[in-house]
């Protein structure tokens, strides 16, 4: 007896599907193994996060780090920084990733946000490759990783005098 091939999904949709279902179970949502939960950087290195009190004067800093991982994370996703400041990325994993704020190269062009006057960056930071940037702009800045925009890798810069 055969069966109808329409009945059956082709192969091609079958292993999508799985190749989807494990790309979701491998991103997670939790800690990275070995950190604290809300964890970011190396021990010694500058993180900050905007709390529900917003980003002022007073608990901006002057140095950041954000860790891109390979949860396809920003570490922290927000920080406060002062302007003048520095905010460096460092690709702790092994996957390769950007820090991109140009809109023009954004799935989503809300992913990316710049405040007037400031400009926008598209760089790649490779396995162990930092980037730092020193922002004079205050504002907020949102950015992103090219190749993880659309799973969620996604991050934000409040920039105060």
């Amino acid at each position: 007896m055969t069966h109808p091939t329409s009945r059956r999904p082709p192969l091609i949709l079958g292993l999508a599907a799985l190749g989807a279902a494990l790309l979701v179970a491998a991103c997670g949502t939790g800690p990275i193994p070995g950190q604290a939960a809300g964890a970011g950087g190396a021990p010694g290195s500058s993180t900050s996060t905007t709390s529900s009190g917003g980003c002022t004067p007073a608990n901006a800093q002057s140095s950041v780090t954000v860790d891109a991982t390979n949860a396809l994370k920003f570490v922290p996703a927000s920080v406060c920084l002062k302007a003048g400041g520095t905010i460096t990325w460092d690709n702790v994993g092994n996957l390769p990733h950007t820090t991109t704020d140009e809109s023009s190269l954004a799935a989503n062009p809300a992913d990316a946000e710049l405040p007037k006057g400031a400009v926008g960056w598209n760089q790649p930071i490779g396995p162990g490759k930092p980037f730092s940037l020193k922002l004079t702009v205050p504002g907020t800045y949102k950015y992103f990783c090219i190749p993880h925009e659309l799973l969620g890798m996604l991050g934000q810069i409040t920039v105060v005098s």
